[in-house]
């Protein structure tokens, strides 16, 4: 490791002249040598995406230009090269995955075609190329990668997608890998999936590897140095053990704070509460139509699923990508139609209710949705989403718009955020927002479908504080839906683990955790990213260690 692979050296981005601060990135320093993994941390608007950017020459067209510093890979310094020179380069020799696979491949093209046409960007023989995608596909663990090279990329999972894109970037055996949040959407077996993935590529082709992550717990598992990233500057960098269990700075000290670890004692719930909802049997089936050459296929996303929700109690719904979570949600608040079952609210079963006679109920029963920017309407304000609920159910204009203000404040926004767009605010704010807009209707029960799963640690932990406390203040039950059991630890009394759209697992949720007697429920919690850190550092990984 005596060669350095890129060395940046006083690197400084500067914004537009509209941005929130005048440099994206200020004064970045460090290195990268063969065969290690560097980890960038922050949160959102750290600079980590777009130092990374810079490194590939990807930095957007909006003003955002390179002020000042080096950036040289193996000598050469990237930022005085010709774009010729850069061109080929990338991909060759610095490849790098994105965060969203499927904003990552073109959608009209099929897999094989998008992996050929990086070897033909980069003069690999025509006749060597197919059996080169072949090999790729396999290399990333894709089952039948002939059938697979003829699919598109909606025909793929998550974790296929992304297995994909690294086949992409891992094409032409770069010596450098850059990957952007790779594992932040994916559930905690696709996740350890893909880092013991890359973290193996890498050991077995001696690249280094920049990778870039809000998550300390995957930091522990894949990290050999650490940089913390804040406003754009590294305030700490280290080796990784020295990082997560010593830091030295306040910043990195609150990030390693706020990852959410297992509780070790039950929430608390009032005695002799009344379910507020109470689902039977619940059974979702999908049908695809069939073809000349295809036979028409079932598919049963929900199997007899069965559960209750008492007036402040909060529900987990935990389980992999496919187990039917989002789907029991869905057919809760009757976006979707169940096949068979009950949804029982207040001895009127709205599994059989027509839509119209559905109207006067759907007030009672909210959902908070995973992306709150796709949820809110870019057209309209701040203030007309969250009021367009109540207006729609009766209440007038004025009372609406008390109601809206009293709720902005109580989210943690400011009055004058009704007046601003969706655009115009982080994510978490915007999640804050898709919250008072679910409250503006003075609900029962909460649907919290995936809620914080894109949010940074920190600014997870304030989603999850707050949604702790309405559900307090208001005394709300709700159905908390994740693929992350730490989260579920913090905010859920009960949880029931679903796979393959049956129940395999229920109950109070520290005895779930501590004790699992289902083994896929124990293959979930083996997992959770960074449970090596805490087992050396003298933590229990099912205990949260500290407040």
């Amino acid at each position: 490791m005596s060669q350095r692979l890129l060395t940046v050296e006083e690197l400084t981005i500067a914004l537009p002249s509209a941005g929130d601060r005048v440099n994206a990135v200020e004064n970045v320093s460090f290195h990268l040598h063969p065969g290690e993994i560097l980890c960038i941390v922050g949160e959102s608007g750290s600079g980590k995406s777009m130092t990374a950017s810079a490194i590939m020459g990807l930095l957007p067209d909006t003003g955002v230009t390179v002020r000042s510093g080096r950036i040289q890979f193996r000598g050469e310094d990237l930022l005085q090269m010709s774009d010729e020179r850069f061109r080929a380069i990338r991909g060759s020799r610095i490849g790098m995955i994105f965060q969203e696979p499927m904003t990552a491949l073109n959608p009209v093209m099929r897999i094989g075609d998008q992996i050929e046409e990086v070897l033909e960007a980069h003069n690999v023989p025509k006749a060597n190329r197919p059996e080169r995608v072949l090999s790729l596909l396999k290399a990333v663990g894709l089952p039948e990668p002939e059938v697979l090279a003829r699919r598109y990329p909606f025909r793929l999972s998550g974790g296929q997608r992304q297995r994909v894109v690294i086949a992409m970037a891992l094409a032409l055996k770069p010596d450098i890998l850059i990957a952007d949040e790779p594992t932040t959407a994916l559930d905690v077996t696709t996740q350890a999936q893909i880092l013991k993935l890359i973290r193996d590529i890498q050991r077995a082709q001696g690249m280094g590897v920049i990778f870039i992550t809000h998550d300390f717990g995957v930091v522990a598992d894949i990290a050999d140095r650490v940089a913390v990233m804040q406003h754009g500057r590294i305030v700490e960098i280290g080796p990784v053990r020295d990082v997560l269990d010593r830091p030295s700075n306040a910043y990195t000290q609150s990030l390693i704070g706020a990852v959410p670890q297992f509780r070790d004692r039950p929430l608390a719930l009032s005695a002799g509460a009344e379910p507020v909802v109470r689902v039977r049997g619940l059974s979702k089936t999908y049908v695809t139509q069939g073809g000349l050459f295809t036979p028409i296929k079932e598919f049963k996303a929900l199997d007899n699923v069965s559960f209750e929700i008492h007036r402040g109690e909060t529900l987990g719904l935990v389980g992999e990508s496919g187990s039917g979570k989002s789907t029991a949600g869905r057919c809760l608040v009757r976006l979707i139609d169940p096949n068979g079952g009950a949804i029982e609210y207040k001895n009127t079963d709205l599994a059989k209710l027509s839509r119209p006679q559905l109207r006067p109920f759907r007030s009672k029963i909210q959902i908070i949705f995973q992306d709150p920017f796709a949820s809110l309407n870019p057209r309209h304000t701040v203030g007309q989403s969250i009021m367009a609920g109540p207006l729609a159910h009766g209440i007038d204009a004025r009372t609406a718009r008390e109601r809206m203000t009293r709720l902005l404040i109580r989210v943690g926004l400011d009055a004058s955020a009704a007046d601003r767009y969706p655009h115009e605010f982080s994510g978490g704010q915007r999640q804050r927002i898709g919250i008072a807009r679910a409250l503006a209707v003075e609900p029962d029960l909460l649907v919290a479908d995936e809620a914080v799963s894109a949010l940074d640690v920190s600014v997870q932990a304030q989603v999850l504080e707050l949604l702790r406390d309405i559900r307090e203040e208001f005394q709300l039950a709700m159905l908390f839906i994740t693929h992350d059991l730490r989260v579920a630890s913090q905010l859920c009394h009960r949880v029931l683990v679903l796979h393959n759209g049956r129940v395999v697992e229920s109950g109070e949720t520290t005895s779930v955790f501590r004790s699992p007697r289902d083994s896929y429920t124990r293959s979930l919690i083996d997992a959770v990213p960074g449970q090596e850190w805490l087992r050396s550092s003298g933590g229990d990984p099912t205990v949260r260690t500290f407040a």
